[in-house]
Parts: structure tokens; C-alpha cells; sequence
């Protein structure tokens, strides 16, 4: 064979070879645990010269890529490393999502807090320089808790209050009813329960994380955010993404809860869409003393988003509906006088649009919300036979609905300048209660048909403007005030309309001060106000605590709130301590008649509540974390000197992470003192030590393995000190299974 020959051939088989093994390219995007596009991640092909780093959408893309298959090796300061062996034939034409865990999540999540406010206010329109925390849904995910309640009650200065069970509803600082202010996307949650709106129906899959604010809020949101706001954000779809898929499947064997959950997103151009749908099942509970009758709980719940994003604006949509089943409410008489909600319904809806820099403004928001809701409460009377003595029913349904502005500008480089108005409506609220007795061969004998509220109503407008200014680089300064009207009113039995008028003009100031550059000390000084509610003032009926009995008398609650911190921030350590004294006239409170299970509303002359709580995080080594928070919170009436009800027992957790590679381990230890001091509705409980461990592994970016181990030891212990509570859940395993496409 001559050399041209061989210059022939070997060029054909050049060709050959690349024509066999062509060179690959792939797309990769790089996400956290909650689906956030991670910026600045270092990806290296394994025995090749070929890296690259992730764009601030969290995408990159690989050339040049020879071979069926490659490893891949993801690492970032603040994540654990990952390799990812990737198949390149399958995955040729795809887009490929790879999740990395957090190193520092907590640290991240502070960073996020402190560092990021602007993007944190334009969700919640908040620029109070006061405590706030961040669950996001990563940690929402491995805490084993059946709703929003159970979970903020991890946090310093948050507790639940209620009887038990499954319809608990979080208090701040020692205050519940209807003086925590509850948001779903920024619009409140408003219902008729006695003790305050309760976010169970929200699902702890459905929430991208939750910000809970303590201290005087009622600037920004009016009435009921006298001791803090809760904002439930719900997950949203992102514009030019794949469609993905998410699912999760769990069980508890102290409950026997069986719980599943599916989410769906994607786009479509500038589109994006998310459907995710919930349901879960559970029987009575057991605690170390035994079953507690009427702990039960069944729900499924829909929600659907849209979102549509433009250069400067913003188009959203949410549509949520709720219904629960046989709810029950426990209590220490369950057994002949079992109590629980057989039918709960919540339908929302909200639309809203966001656009920058137009009419003067660098932003500007406007939304509509409708919310729809019904409570069906039963209580029966039993016999030691347990045939049916007595049956009451009753019905209580309404519609929330309002709108909401909001815009802000830079005046001037250190100066920002915001604005709000809102008005929020509840209408056509209307209750029955219905009595009926049964001899003992479960005949009818009577019936009576009672009604308390019919077509009440409540208007509540309401403006306020807030101004932040950077006087120096280490001094801002907020302030604020805000005016409400409210007007409030009922048919009575003639079909005559009572109406009451309520108006409203709060402030505050608020400053932080950078003493050094990790060090800051921050000032609140808030007035907040609570008008009483429609039930407080209107209804007489059923409750899932007794029969109530409205007050047309009662007045306006006023407060004046005082918080100061010290917070320092290191990039392995973060610590925050604040103290607080809030003084409210006029504060209303139910007590207990003369007639058992009868309560009623009067208004107290002054009380006071204050105290101490705070945070401690510290990353020892790479893998080893350690978290402590802390809160000791007193209140009384001023001139009774008696206590107040729901002011928690002092409180210490600590909680520890161990990570190694894919799996971790997360021993939790919370100490709770014991309740000496009870308020008129509450009695005394023991105090706790409490431990739940969580165990975790990753089997790849797809599929996470969570195994909880609750109530370690079988503790006996009361999360409340209701004077009908009843025991907390005894020893429990938590299996959950979640995995995405």
C-alpha cells in the first residue's frame, strides 16, 4: 500500500471515529431545596480540563463532552459537594436539574434575612427593624408536623395554645386571639374560630417558607397584628422552565397518618404554572396515658398558581380550596361529650399585578382577594351507654374579599419613601345552632333553632405611609403611621341593623445601628390596636370549647410596644437577643360563667407583657452545626395582678446537624418549664424534656429518604395549659418519601 493509500484510509477512519463519538453538549441548571437557581456553582468534568460556574439563573452549559458517559463534580462554599455520573445518550435534548444541599442552611437563611430585605419587604411590605425568622421549605420538610401551627412553634417567643389535637393555632409573645395577624401571600386570614384563625388547612407542601415577625404590625395590616404577623408564601411557578414533577408519601405510627402530596410546574414562554394537590388521614393519637379520643383529622386541599413575568412587571394568580373532614377537638370529657368539626371548607382566590418603574414609582402593586369559608362545629351529650342525649349543630359561613396598593420610590439615595391602601370586607356572615334531645331509644323528643348572626358585616379601610432613611452608613431610621375606619355591623332578631364605628391612628419608629461591621443593636417603638371581632361582639352559640356569649359593649384593644435587640452575624456564627415590654389597654378576654362550659367577653383594664428570647447558630466544623433558642415571657393584669392566659412556659431548644455526604443526622432537644403560673381559662402543668431526632439520606438528586423519630423517650407533656387540654402525642416514627421527575 503506497503513503497515499495509507493518508486515505486513515483519514476515513478519522472520520469514522468522529462521526461514532461526535462531541456532546448538555444544559445543566443547579437549584437548592426549595427549586432557587444557585449563582457562582464550580462544575468540573471529572479526568477532563473542562469547568465551568453557574449563571445567576443557576444555568450553565457543557461542551465538547466525549463518551457515552461523564462525571460530574458540583461544589460551592455554602453547599455540600455533589457528584453526578451522567449518561449522555440519555440525556442528550434534556435539561438536567441538580439539587445541592445546604452546608449552613440556617446561616444562609439569616444571610437571606439581614442582607436581603428589600426582596424580603416587597413580599410582606415590612421594613420594621424587629425579630424575624425564616422557615423555608427545606426545613419545613424534614419536621414531621402535620400543619403551620406545629411548625412556628419551633421558633423563639412562639408557642400554640388551644385544647389539643389538630386545629391548635400559634400565639406570639403570649398573645392569640386574633392579635397575631395571620397572611397567606400577604393577604390576612380571617375566621370566626373563639381562640383565633387557625392555618391548618394551609399544607406545609404547598409553602415555600413561612416569616414570622414578632412585635406591632398594625401599620402595615390594621387590626389583629398587635403581637406579630405570620406570612404563609406559598410555592410559585418560574417563567422559561421545564415542566417537573415533585411527590412525597409519608406515614406516622403514633397517629396512624397517611399523608401524600403531588406538585406539578412548568412554562409556557413567559407563563409559568403550578398544581399541587394534598391529602392526608389520621385516627386518634396516642399518648403515654392512652388514646385521645377525638384527635382525628382528614383533609385534601388543590392549589393552582399562574404567574406571567415581563421585563418590569408581574402578573399573578392563586387558586386554593380546602375541605376537611371530621376534625375533632379532644378534650379530658371526649368520652360522653365528644366535640369536633365535621365539615370545613376554604376557597381562595387572589389576583394581583407588580410593575417597576412606572408612574414615578420604582415599584408599584395592586391585588383583589376572595376568600370563602365554613365551619360546621357538633358536640353530643352521651349516656354511660353512649346512645345520644343531646346533639347541638352548628353552622358558621362568610366571605372575606378587599384589595391592596402598594408602591415605594427612592427619593433620594439613602431615602425610601412607601405608601399603602387597603380595605378588607367581611360579608354575608351567617351562623344556626341547632339543639336537639333524644330519650333513650335515640327518638327526637325536641328540637330548637337558634341564630345569632345574620348577614354581619365588616369594612375595614385603611392607609398608611412609611419612611426609611439612611441618615449615616451605619445608622437607618423608620417611621411610619397609619389611619383605619372600621365599621362593624348585624341584623338583629326584627331584621334591624346594629352598627358600630371604630376608627384608628397608630405609629411607630424604629432604627438600627451598626456598632460594628457584624454587630447591630435595633429599636422598635410601635402603637398597635385589635377592634373585636364580629363573633366577640354578635355571636351566642356552639364553639369547639363551649357556648360563648357575645358583648356589644366591649372596646378597641390599644397597645405600645418596646423592642430592643442586639444582633451579631459571622459567616459560622450568628447570635440575636432581643427583650420586649408590651403594655394593652382595654385588652378583651373570655372567662368562665357560672354555668359549665359557658364563657363570655369583658375588657381589662391594662396588662403587660414582657420578656426575654433569642437565637444562637454556630457551624463547629464542615459538617457539624449547632442551633439554640431560648425565650422567658411574663404578663399580668395591672390592677388584679393576675396572670394572663396564654403566656408560654420558658423555653430551651437545642438542635444539632451531623452531615456525612448523602445522609445527616439532626438530634433535637427541647427543655420546657413547668407552668406555675396559670390565667383564668388555663391550670398548671409540669414541665418537659422533650427529644426528636431526624434521620435523612439523599439517594441521588431525585429521590430523599426522611426518618423522625418523635418523642424519643415517650415523655408525657401538654403543649398548652388549657384547662381542657389534654396530653401531647407519645413516642412516634415518621417515614417520609420524596422524589421528583
Amino acid at each position: 500500500m503506497n503513503r497515499r493509500m495509507i493518508c486515505i484510509v486513515s483519514l476515513l477512519l478519522f472520520a469514522i471515529f468522529l462521526y461514532s463519538n461526535p462531541d456532546e453538549s448538555i444544559k445543566i441548571r443547579v437549584i437548592d431545596q426549595a427549586g432557587k437557581p444557585i449563582e457562582s456553582v464550580h462544575v468540573e468534568v471529572v479526568n477532563t480540563s473542562i469547568t465551568a460556574q453557574t449563571q445567576s439563573d443557576g444555568t450553565l452549559v457543557l461542551e465538547n463532552l466525549v463518551g457515552e458517559r461523564i462525571l460530574l463534580l458540583f461544589s460551592h462554599p455554602d453547599y455540600i459537594p455533589l457528584s453526578e455520573e451522567i449518561n449522555l445518550i440519555e440525556q442528550k435534548g434534556k435539561a438536567l436539574d441538580i439539587v445541592l444541599m445546604s452546608n449552613n442552611p440556617i446561616i444562609l437563611i439569616i444571610k437571606e434575612e439581614v442582607m436581603v430585605t428589600a426582596e424580603a419587604d416587597s413580599i410582606i411590605d415590612i421594613n420594621l427593624p424587629s425579630h424575624r425568622t425564616i422557615l423555608p421549605s427545606s426545613v419545613l420538610s424534614e419536621l414531621g408536623t402535620a400543619n403551620v401551627a406545629e411548625a412556628v412553634e419551633k421558633i423563639p417567643g412562639v408557642a400554640v395554645v388551644g385544647k389539643g389535637g389538630y386545629s391548635m393555632v400559634p400565639a406570639i409573645r403570649g398573645l392569640a386571639e386574633h392579635r397575631i395577624l395571620l397572611l397567606l401571600d400577604g393577604v390576612r386570614i380571617t375566621s370566626e374560630r373563639r381562640i383565633g384563625a387557625s392555618a391548618s388547612f394551609i399544607n406545609l407542601n404547598n409553602i415555600d417558607h413561612i416569616e414570622v415577625n414578632r412585635g406591632p404590625y398594625s401599620v402595615f395590616y390594621g387590626s389583629g397584628a398587635v403581637g406579630g404577623i405570620i406570612n404563609i408564601v406559598t410555592k410559585s411557578p418560574d417563567a422559561n422552565t421545564p415542566f417537573k414533577g415533585s411527590f412525597q408519601l409519608g406515614y406516622n405510627t403514633v397517629k396512624n397518618e397517611r399523608a401524600g402530596s403531588a406538585n406539578i410546574s412548568g412554562s409556557l414562554g413567559q407563563f409559568g404554572f403550578m398544581l399541587g394537590v394534598n391529602g392526608k388521614k389520621a385516627d386518634d393519637y396516642t399518648a403515654p396515658s392512652g388514646k385521645i379520643e377525638q384527635s382525628q383529622y382528614s383533609d385534601y386541599d388543590i392549589l393552582f398558581k399562574m404567574n406571567r413575568e415581563g421585563n418590569n412587571s408581574k402578573l399573578y394568580m392563586t387558586a386554593f380550596h380546602y375541605q376537611g373532614i371530621d376534625i375533632g377537638k379532644p378534650s379530658p370529657t371526649s368520652r360522653l361529650k365528644p366535640r369536633w368539626y365535621p365539615d370545613e371548607r376554604n376557597t381562595f382566590f387572589t389576583l394581583g399585578y407588580e410593575v417597576k418603574n412606572k408612574f414615578y414609582l420604582d415599584k408599584l402593586s395592586a391585588s383583589i382577594f376572595v376568600m370563602r369559608s365554613f365551619l360546621e362545629t357538633q358536640k353530643d351529650n352521651l349516656r354511660e351507654s353512649l346512645s345520644v342525649q343531646k346533639r347541638n349543630l352548628a353552622k358558621v359561613e362568610g366571605t372575606n374579599y378587599g384589595f391592596k396598593i402598594r408602591g415605594n420610590k427612592d427619593v433620594a439615595e439613602n431615602h425610601i419613601l412607601s405608601f399603602g391602601i387597603d380595605f378588607f370586607g367581611r360579608g354575608g356572615l351567617e351562623d344556626s345552632n341547632k339543639e336537639w334531645t333524644y330519650d333513650e331509644n335515640e327518638n327526637v323528643t325536641s328540637q330548637i333553632d337558634e341564630f345569632s348572626l345574620q348577614d354581619a358585616q365588616r369594612q375595614n379601610f385603611g392607609l398608611y405611609i412609611d419612611n426609611k432613611i439612611s441618615l449615616l452608613p451605619s445608622v437607618t431610621f423608620n417611621m411610619g403611621a397609619r389611619f383605619d375606619l372600621i365599621k362593624t355591623s348585624n341584623l338583629d332578631m326584627l331584621k334591624n341593623r346594629i352598627s358600630r364605628k371604630d376608627q384608628s391612628l397608630t405609629a411607630y419608629f424604629g432604627s438600627e445601628i451598626q456598632l460594628s461591621s457584624r454587630l447591630s443593636l435595633l429599636v422598635n417603638v410601635g402603637r398597635s390596636f385589635r377592634f373585636p371581632s364580629i363573633s366577640e361582639l354578635f355571636y351566642t352559640g356552639l364553639t369547639g370549647r363551649g357556648t360563648v356569649f357575645g358583648n356589644l359593649d366591649l372596646e378597641p384593644e390599644k397597645s405600645l410596644n418596646l423592642d430592643i435587640g442586639l444582633r451579631y452575624l459571622h459567616d459560622k456564627f450568628f447570635a440575636s437577643i432581643y427583650g420586649f415590654s408590651n403594655s394593652i389597654s382595654n385588652m378583651i378576654q373570655k372567662y368562665s360563667g357560672l354555668v359549665e362550659e359557658e364563657f363570655f367577653y369583658r375588657n381589662l383594664s391594662q396588662a403587660r407583657i414582657s420578656g426575654l428570647e433569642g437565637e444562637f447558630y454556630l457551624s463547629v466544623f464542615k459538617d457539624v452545626e449547632l442551633y439554640v433558642n431560648f425565650h422567658h415571657i411574663k404578663g399580668r393584669e395591672k390592677d388584679s395582678d393576675t396572670y394572663l392566659n396564654y403566656i408560654p412556659s420558658s423555653r430551651l431548644r437545642l438542635w444539632t446537624k451531623f452531615s456525612l455526604g448523602r445522609f445527616w443526622l439532626e438530634p433535637k432537644v427541647t427543655l420546657a418549664a413547668s407552668h406555675k403560673n396559670p390565667g383564668p381559662l388555663e391550670k398548671e402543668i409540669d414541665g418537659y424534656s422533650l427529644v426528636n431526632t431526624i434521620f435523612g439520606y439523599k439517594f441521588s438528586s431525585k429521590v430523599t429518604l426522611h426518618a423522625i423519630v418523635q418523642n424519643l423517650f415517650d415523655q408525657t407533656y401538654r403543649f398548652s395549659a388549657d384547662e381542657l387540654g389534654v396530653d401531647a402525642p407519645g413516642r412516634g416514627f415518621v417515614l417520609k418519601v420524596s422524589f421528583s421527575l
